[in-house]
């Protein structure tokens, strides 16, 4: 389990730092210093990202594009092994740890793929903004629940 823990540990940090390196060099420049959506912890609505998704050049918009459909999907995956990784150890919470990376992963690739729709698209829908929104917002939560009941487990079984 330790080399499952290094190498999904390595893999998160390095796309983590691949995606910032996108967004910081190409996204924000090309979206006029706005932030994208999926940064937004208290969500979003039509009227608060409309400016964002106006603003994104082409170039910036692929590559926003690219960041979530493909470095994003290995960060989030990478992420859950290695919370899971760490969290296999003990008792029963280890089953807890997993389920919530688990549920981590499939709201976080399913905002993914909802701000791909909606980036993508010349009229923002404001059904799937919304869908979004809710997905930002619960992915946050799942993230710092997930990692909240990692700490509890890890302290417990020292």
């Amino acid at each position: 389990m330790v080399w499952l823990r290094r190498v999904a540990g390595m893999v998160a940090l390095t796309t983590y730092l691949v995606m910032g390196a996108m967004l910081y060099f190409t996204v924000l420049p090309g979206a006029g210093g706005l932030w994208p959506p999926d940064f937004h912890l208290r969500g979003y609505d039509v009227a608060s990202i409309t400016p964002f998704v106006m603003m994104l050049s082409d170039e910036a918009r692929q590559t926003y594009g690219a960041v979530l459909m493909t470095w994003d999907r290995v960060f989030i995956a990478s992420l859950a092994a290695w919370v899971i990784a760490m969290g296999w150890r003990g008792g029963w919470m280890r089953w807890a740890v997993a389920f919530l990376a688990v549920v981590y992963a499939a709201v976080d690739l399913s905002e993914n793929a909802a701000i791909y729709r909606f980036v993508s698209q010349s009229l923002l829908d404001a059904r799937l903004v919304d869908a979004a929104h809710h997905l930002t917002m619960a992915k946050f939560s799942a993230l710092y629940l997930c990692l909240l009941v990692l700490i509890v487990h890890l302290r417990r079984t020292a």
